[in-house]
């Protein structure tokens, strides 16, 4: 593989200090619903084949997140939640923001290998039955995080 298997954005992730703030300012500006808060319920049991990995290390990273559905493509607002994540590393270093552009892909092994062939490494890694995404190092060569996502089509 020498390129990404896609040319479309499909999300873009913005970090927000507040998301019940958020999500009533996007809804007023754009003349939709208020989005749906979605909140991790710490006592809920996951996935047995659910992981993720994030800077090598086996985590449980959570956030608050929304969906805000313009078109063509969607945005997610996320708050990071008090642990180790990959939002509360973009929070801690730059406030609120854009912090990921997403792209639906195909051969989800194989762009993590062209991305660290372009040196571009893998930062988290997160699998979820019938669905996988990964965030990359791309921000020093792109000015934004990319997220690869895959998901099973059966």
């Amino acid at each position: 593989m020498e390129k990404i298997s896609t040319d479309q954005i499909v999300k873009i992730g913005i970090v927000v200090e507040n998301i019940e703030e958020a999500v009533q300012h996007y809804a007023e500006i754009f003349n939709i619903e208020v989005p749906k808060v979605s909140v991790p319920k710490p006592d809920t049991q996951p996935d047995p084949r659910a992981y993720t990995i994030f800077r090598g290390e086996k985590r449980k990273v959570r956030c608050k997140t929304a969906i805000v559905p313009l078109k063509p493509i969607y945005i997610e607002l996320i708050e990071p939640l008090d642990e180790p994540s990959p939002w509360n590393e973009f929070k801690e270093g730059h406030g609120q923001g854009v912090h990921y552009v997403a792209m639906n892909i195909e051969g989800f092994e194989e762009h993590i290998q062209l991305m660290e062939q372009k040196g571009m490494p893998i930062i988290q890694k997160t699998e979820k039955g019938k669905e996988r995404y990964a965030y990359f190092d791309t921000v020093q060569k792109l000015g934004v995080t990319l997220e690869f996502k895959e998901v099973d089509k059966n």
